[in-house]
């Protein structure tokens, strides 16, 4: 049975967080890509950014400040990986190949209007909540993303 191993700069490419980055590559090789994905997710939810106990997860409405849970999340992991991604439909050079290759079909379908609503809207989902909008953009045209950054701005 054949393994692979990854290097930090591979892992950075898909999550910015530098922790988790070295983590993984230490974790490795992996046999297959099931193992790949279990470890990253029991480094990520475990080591990096830990989730609080899971009594602390049943969340009822008879809860008074179900908010205030969120405070017991270490968030610092989640913010490095979000500040990695660029916003949705940036061109700039410093993109990853990476993301270039995910945002495809978005770029192949804009044009100047529709890329300046995505530059606008990026900018109001960062002003209201702190960090860039991430979405799965593989596959996805402009005006689908559109719609999702909108509806969640």
């Amino acid at each position: 049975m054949a393994s692979f191993s990854w290097t930090e700069e591979d892992v950075l490419r898909c999550c910015g967080s530098k922790p988790f980055a070295k983590e993984l590559t230490s974790a490795s090789p992996f046999s297959d890509l099931h193992h790949t994905i279990q470890s990253a997710y029991g480094i990520w939810f475990n080591k990096v950014a830990p989730l609080p106990p899971s009594s602390l997860l049943s969340i009822t409405l008879a809860d008074p400040f179900p908010h205030l849970l969120i405070l017991q999340i270490d968030v610092v992991g989640w913010l490095e990986a979000f500040a990695a991604h660029p916003p949705i439909g940036s061109i700039s050079p410093s993109v990853s190949q990476w993301s270039k290759e995910e945002q495809f079909a978005a770029m192949a379908t804009t044009n100047d209007t529709t890329l300046q609503e995505l530059v606008d809207w990026n900018i109001c989902y960062q002003e209201k909540f702190g960090f860039v909008f991430l979405i799965c953009a593989f596959g996805r045209d402009t005006l689908e993303i559109l719609v999702e950054l909108k509806v969640n701005c």
